[in-house]
Parts: structure tokens; C-alpha cells; sequence
């Protein structure tokens, strides 16, 4: 036979065997099925861009991350999976293009080592730093006023000096905004879709990044303006330079007490994809927070953030509650959590508190039940049918994909198969003690029959056996070994790397044993 010929007859075995598989897709093979109910712990869970944050800088750089030992990623604190950097521009630029990141990699380093997520906020308005947007950004031009704020470096105890002159831009001046853009694509060459970077607020409007104005507001309402025409800049550059994070707009920025039920900038925040945070709750002893009601139009398509104020603050101003604690994450249905404060205080005084808060934050998946055949055939395909339901207060905006995958009697992995079928994004929160199921029917198959090919004058085909040594052997070998398996689920990336911790018992690598499977 000819070359022409060969390729003939390897395409019509080709064709023949498409066609056979296609008919098989129709079919799923029989057996019968385990059925197993797994049972969910209440563990604190410790996930991928969701829980407890601890701030490590807040907005100066003593507090709060100082009195921890080097390298602590609090692992006794549980449900804390990320760490928060809320640092002035003047610090991390202090000449023109020289930024400082090992303020922030120095003290990151071990959380990312650890597996969990830093959060980043750079502030141009500070009540310590007469020059928060640095002084060199002035000096090129940028137009700002002085004003006079009482310094409160230590939880509102004013030092011998009194008032200060602190410096605030103008935040629309031209000059401002290229050199904050140029600093921020700096920092986006670093941060930008870093898979370590939870989540980007946009922190250069007014004090504290909150949108306080002092001067500029005084300026503004001189000349007859609105005093936020200049934020949506802010929000679109947000936008341009951080395309692949997860940004976080901020409600104060819309006004501290607005009861607008969608201010325009909220509106604004929505359109270009950003999540929400409020800055901060547990302020005022009355009325615990204000702006629920905007996260609500947040939460179906991006996470909200809940701040609570500086807990030593908030307990000597009587504001403090356990129970609003609790209470505000489903409020807000809320995907973090701040510890703002010394870790240690907060964990002394109200780990309980936290603790209940933690198991109810963010995304939750409780695997109900599975039902899978107790045996299955090399390369033919079968159905793994399971019941899953998120219990926490927020959907898993990033998705995730459930895989199967078979574990070896050593524990190494055998096989993996993907159901893409369905984006655990799309997994219904918890909130009212409404539940809300999602039944799958996962077409598996594990391994197949290959054949080992042979090279014939250049052309590669296939026969029945082949010449190895002076033994014949035949060419159909199996991809995986026939045995008992271990059947584990997991969720994660659509390749089967699991990423998601689940409450279950016996999980290896984030892969969790459902039952015993034999592979024929």
C-alpha cells in the first residue's frame, strides 16, 4: 500500500471512529450507584478572595501590622485570608519615579506564601502627612490649598502642637492627574491581575481615600461646583489602569450619611465593574451603618467590602456591638471583613463574634449528596450526580469549576474530568435562610484504549502488535490501570486544580473523598 493509501485508511478509521464516540455521548453506561451524603463541618474556612482582612498599614506606618511578629500570618486567627496595605502616595513615591513597593512586598511576602491575598489602598489626603500627594507633585505645578486639621495620630488624642497645615489637590487639576496616573501604572505593572492582589480601592480622593474633602470642598462651593465633578476622573482612571483587578469604590466618596437610594457615582461604579466597601460601620451608636442598601445593588455582580471603624475607637465611643457585627455581613452580603485593629485586642475581645461572622462571609459550598456508579469501563463514559448548595452570603464572583478526580492507593492522582457544564459563580447566596440548590449530572470518563503507533517509510500507522526485543506485544494499552479508586470532588480552575476549601472532612490538596470507585 502506498502512502496515499495509508492515509485513506487511517482517515476511514478516523471518520468511523468519531462517529461511534458521537453516539456514545448519547449514552451514559450502567451500573449501580453509591449514593453518599457527606457531612459539612462548620469549619472556618480560609478561601481565595473572600474572608477577614487585617490591616497591616492603616494610613500610616505603625499600625496596625507593627507588634506582630515578622512573618505572622495570623493563622490563629481564624478566617483571616488577606492582608491590607493602606499607605499615602508620599510614601511609596517619594521622588518622581522612584516608588518604594518593599513597604508593601517586604511585609506581603509571607501571607503570599502562606496562600492568601494581600489588599492594596494609596491615599493623596492625609490627617498625618501635611503632604500626603507628595510635595514634589506641587512643586511640578499641581494646584492644591492648605488647611488646618487637628492631628490625631494616637485614636484622637490631639499632640502638643494643635492644629497642622495639611495640603489637599485639587482633584481634577491636570497636573495631579498625569502624575497619579504615571504612579499608578507603575503600580499596575506590579499589582495589575496579580492573582496575590484580592482587591484595588480607588483610595485617591479625599482624606483617607474615603472622600472627605476639607480645602477642595471649600474651594469648590466658592466657585459655585459640585464637589464630586472631579471623581468619576478618578473612577475611569481606576478603570483604564486596572483592568484585570478586582477595584472597590467607596461609599463615603458618594457622601458620608447620603440616603440617595443610587447616587450618580455609585451608578458610575456599577457601569465600569467595580465592587463596593463601606468606610466604615459601627461609627455612629445610633444607626450602626448607612449604606447597605447601595452594596444590595452591588453584591449580585461584584463583592462588598464591610470596614469597621477602629475597634479601640469604636468600643470607648460606645459603638461597638458583637451582634451588628454579625448581623451587618448578611446585611451587606458582604465577601470581607475588616480586623481593624491590633489583631491581638480584636481576637481577645470578640473572637466569637468574629468567628460567627467568618463562617457566614462570602461564598460557603456544602457538597449534600453524590450518587456515582460503584464501577465504571476504561474510555466509556458515565454520570457522577451531585447536590450543592452555597450557605454563605455571596456568590463567588470569580467562578469555579467542579472536577472528579481519581486518586490512586497512594494518593497520587490517576484521573481528572471537568464539568464545565455549570459556573459555580452562578451558585445562589444564602440570605434569609433561603437556600438555594444546584443539582449537576457531570459526564465523566476515565482514560481510554490507545494504541502505539510504529513508523512505516515515514508513515505513521497502526497495527495489530509490533516487534519489541524478540517479544510480540500487543499495542492497545490502557491509560490508567483497572482497580479501586478513591473519587474525590473538588472546585477550582477549569484544568481541575482545586482552589476552594469546602467543609468536609478528609480533604487532600483541596480534593475531598466522596467513595470507592472500581475502574474495569
Amino acid at each position: 500500500m502506498g502512502v496515499i493509501g495509508i492515509r485513506r485508511a487511517y482517515f476511514g478509521v478516523l471518520v468511523s471512529a468519531v462517529a461511534a464516540a458521537a453516539a456514545f455521548c448519547e449514552t451514559v453506561a450502567a451500573a449501580d450507584d453509591a449514593v453518599v451524603r457527606p457531612e459539612n463541618t462548620d469549619e472556618i474556612l480560609v478561601n481565595p478572595d473572600m474572608g477577614l482582612v487585617m490591616f497591616h498599614y492603616s494610613n500610616r506606618q505603625w499600625a496596625y501590622g507593627q507588634l506582630e511578629d515578622r512573618g505572622d500570618t495570623l493563622d490563629w486567627f481564624p478566617g483571616v485570608s488577606a492582608v491590607y496595605f493602606r499607605l499615602p502616595w508620599c510614601l511609596l513615591e517619594p521622588k518622581e519615579g522612584v516608588c518604594r513597593w518593599d513597604l508593601i512586598d517586604s511585609y506581603a511576602a509571607p501571607w503570599i506564601a502562606a496562600g492568601k491575598q494581600i489588599g492594596l489602598r494609596v491615599t493623596c489626603c492625609e490627617s498625618r502627612y501635611p503632604f500626603a500627594t507628595p510635595e514634589w507633585v506641587k512643586d511640578a505645578g499641581a494646584k492644591g490649598w492648605f488647611f488646618k486639621m487637628k492631628m490625631d495620630p494616637v485614636f484622637g488624642k490631639d499632640p502638643p502642637g494643635g492644629d497642622t497645615d495639611l495640603w489637599e489637590p485639587d482633584y481634577g487639576d491636570p497636573v495631579f492627574l498625569a502624575k497619579l496616573e504615571n504612579f499608578l501604572k507603575a503600580m499596575a505593572r506590579r499589582y495589575d491581575g496579580n492573582p496575590n492582589v484580592a482587591f484595588i480601592d480607588v483610595g485617591t480622593i479625599g482624606m483617607w481615600g474615603e472622600g472627605h474633602t476639607r480645602a477642595y470642598k471649600r474651594e469648590m462651593e466658592k466657585q459655585g461646583r459640585d464637589i464630586r465633578e472631579a471623581f468619576p476622573l478618578h473612577y475611569r482612571m481606576h478603570k483604564r489602569v486596572f483592568p484585570n483587578s478586582t477595584v472597590l469604590c467607596i461609599d463615603d466618596q458618594a457622601g458620608g450619611v447620603n440616603k440617595d437610594p443610587d447616587p450618580p457615582l455609585m451608578r458610575l461604579g456599577r457601569e465600569l465593574g467595580f465592587g463596593f466597601r463601606d468606610d466604615s460601620i459601627l461609627v455612629n451608636k445610633k444607626h450602626s451603618w448607612f449604606h447597605d442598601n447601595w452594596a444590595e445593588l452591588f453584591a449580585p455582580n461584584a463583592p462588598v467590602f464591610v470596614e469597621h471603624e477602629h475597634y479601640d475607637i469604636s468600643s470607648e465611643r460606645g459603638a461597638w456591638s458583637n451582634e451588628k457585627l454579625v448581623e451587618s455581613v448578611e446585611a451587606y452580603r458582604a465577601t470581607w471583613l475588616s480586623i481593624h485593629g491590633w489583631p491581638k485586642v480584636c481576637y481577645d475581645k470578640a473572637k466569637d463574634a468574629y468567628a460567627r461572622a467568618a463562617r457566614k462571609i462570602g461564598y460557603r459550598f456544602e457538597l449534600r449528596e453524590v450518587s456515582y456508579p460503584k464501577s465504571v469501563k476504561i474510555g466509556e463514559q458515565f454520570a457522577v450526580k451531585s447536590q450543592w448548595v452555597n450557605v454563605g452570603v455571596a456568590r463567588r464572583y470569580k467562578g469555579a469549576t467542579l472536577a472528579w478526580t481519581l486518586l490512586d492507593s497512594k494518593g497520587r492522582v490517576a484521573w481528572v474530568s471537568s464539568d464545565e457544564s455549570f459556573d459555580f459563580k452562578d451558585a445562589e447566596p444564602k440570605l434569609g435562610g433561603a437556600e438555594h440548590p444546584v443539582s449537576l449530572s457531570s459526564r465523566c470518563t476515565v482514560g481510554f484504549v490507545g494504541e502505539i503507533p510504529q513508523i512505516n517509510d515515514g508513515v505513521w500507522v497502526y497495527t495489530v502488535a509490533m516487534k519489541v526485543g524478540n517479544f510480540a506485544q500487543d499495542t492497545r494499552v490502557p491509560t490508567i490501570e483497572p482497580g479501586e479508586y478513591t473519587l474525590c470532588a473538588s472546585l477550582g480552575d477549569p484544568d481541575g486544580t482545586p482552589r476552594i476549601a469546602l467543609p468536609l472532612k478528609g480533604g487532600v490538596g483541596r480534593r475531598y473523598p466522596v467513595g470507592k470507585i472500581t475502574v474495569e
